[in-house]
C-alpha cells in the first residue's frame, strides 16, 4: 500500500473535518455550516479529487496542518497527538 493510500485510509469518515470553521483570537470553532461540497448524508466530498482546485480554503491534511486544531479529537489523524486541542462549536451568543 502506497504511503499517500495508507494516510487517506485512517480516516474514518466522520465528515466534521468538513464544516466551516472560524478562527477567533487564536482558537479554531465549527460552525454549523457544511462545506457547499459535503453530502450530508454520505458525509463524503463530492469533488474530493479536485476539492482544492474547487475550494482553495480546503485545507489539505497533512501532518504539518494536524497542529492547527481543525480535526476533532477523536480523529483518527490526531488522535495520539498529546495535548491536541480540539475546534470548539462555534456559539455567536459567546461572542
Amino acid at each position: 500500500m502506497r504511503k499517500h493510500a495508507m494516510w487517506e485510509a485512517r480516516c474514518n469518515r466522520c465528515g466534521r473535518c468538513c464544516y466551516e470553521k472560524i478562527e477567533y483570537e487564536g482558537d479554531i470553532y465549527y460552525t454549523d455550516e457544511p462545506c457547499e461540497f459535503l453530502d450530508t448524508d454520505t458525509k463524503l466530498c463530492r469533488v474530493y479529487t479536485t476539492r482544492h482546485q474547487r475550494k482553495p480554503d480546503c485545507s489539505p491534511l497533512t501532518p504539518r496542518q494536524l497542529g492547527r486544531g481543525l480535526l476533532p479529537k477523536d480523529c483518527p489523524y490526531v488522535a495520539n497527538i498529546e495535548g491536541y486541542r480540539e475546534p470548539q462549536l462555534w456559539d455567536e451568543d459567546e461572542t
